[in-house]
């Protein structure tokens, strides 16, 4: 299990195609959840698929 958990701004928004700008602005309306260590803001990526699930569409109605 060599998979990276924790992500910083940049590897989170590039992880989720968003810029940084978008990603402050999910996590300022508590759309996403991040930790703070020390002044450095981190995301688990647990938080992350969460998110994603959370918010994904389907497409053109079709149902899983």
């Amino acid at each position: 299990m060599n998979e990276k958990q924790i992500f910083t701004n940049k590897e989170a928004s590039s992880y989720l195609g968003i810029s940084q700008v978008t990603l402050w602005r999910e996590r300022k309306k508590g759309k996403i959840a991040f930790r703070r260590i020390a002044s450095k803001i981190v995301y688990l990526k647990q938080d992350i698929e969460e998110y994603l699930e959370r918010n994904k569409r389907e497409a053109f109605g079709i149902q899983n």
